[in-house]
């Protein structure tokens, strides 16, 4: 059993852990914070570098919907490519597939020369990409759809463009003030997975040990104040 000496002893050192633990966080949070207000979100988005566009459809090779005959489907879309084709996105059964609209068959996807071509509409540098290839696992600054086509190049903000595999839209534009922000949004938010959930154990548990620290301080507070004794 301790004593009332004891208790706000451990108390006290108690107070003083959490508060070295939580300055941390507490300047990270102040860090990363000061850092994702000073720049503006479209730089960091970088619609400068890259602006999304839409392709040309020739109606006239467009195969009819009542000449396909699709079943079970809850919605469709006609989509124009960038070598010029044109494709059905259907809904359906919980997924989406594609359907070449010219020939009514199973929609084979994007080729490389394809993705080039829709890479060099989009960018608005002077830049040649100096890798271009398909993704079937997401990188940590994608976090979309599979698969993808990702197209980098080697000009100054060190740009990596990625394009829809089935159409070949522009799905993100990711930079190296883009990497750098998304860092510091993870410290912020205290997701070190997928960074972009502010509903996780780190954060509720810096909530609670923050709450802890304001309490056990209230308290050493009181008691140095009302209930020690004053000295004569």
């Amino acid at each position: 059993m301790l004593s009332k000496r004891q208790f706000w002893k451990y108390l006290t050192r108690l107070h003083r852990w959490i508060g070295m633990v939580l300055g941390v966080q507490i300047l990270i949070w102040f860090l990363s914070g000061f850092f994702m207000s000073f720049f503006d979100i479209e730089s960091v988005r970088g619609t400068h570098i890259a602006e999304k566009a839409s392709f040309s459809l020739d109606l006239k090779s467009v195969k009819p919907l009542s000449d396909i005959g699709l079943k079970r489907v809850t919605n469709v879309a006609l989509k124009g490519t960038a070598g010029g084709g044109a494709v059905y996105a259907v809904n359906g059964d919980n997924s989406t597939h594609y359907i070449d609209a010219e020939t009514g068959d199973k929609w084979a996807g994007m080729t490389e020369k394809n993705i080039r071509l829709a890479a060099s509409v989009y960018y608005t540098g002077d830049t040649m990409p100096i890798s271009v290839r398909q993704l079937f696992k997401t990188p940590i600054e994608y976090r979309g759809a599979l698969p993808v086509w990702q197209v980098t190049y080697g000009d100054g903000p060190k740009t990596r463009l990625y394009l829809d595999a089935q159409t070949g839209e522009l799905k993100a534009v990711r930079t190296w003030l883009w990497r750098v922000f998304d860092f510091m949004w993870m410290l912020h938010i205290m997701d070190y997975d997928d960074r972009d959930d502010i509903n996780n154990w780190w954060l509720w548990l810096a909530s609670f040990f923050a709450a802890l620290f304001a309490l056990s301080g209230l308290a050493l507070v009181f008691h140095r104040t009302v209930l020690r004794p004053k000295a004569r």
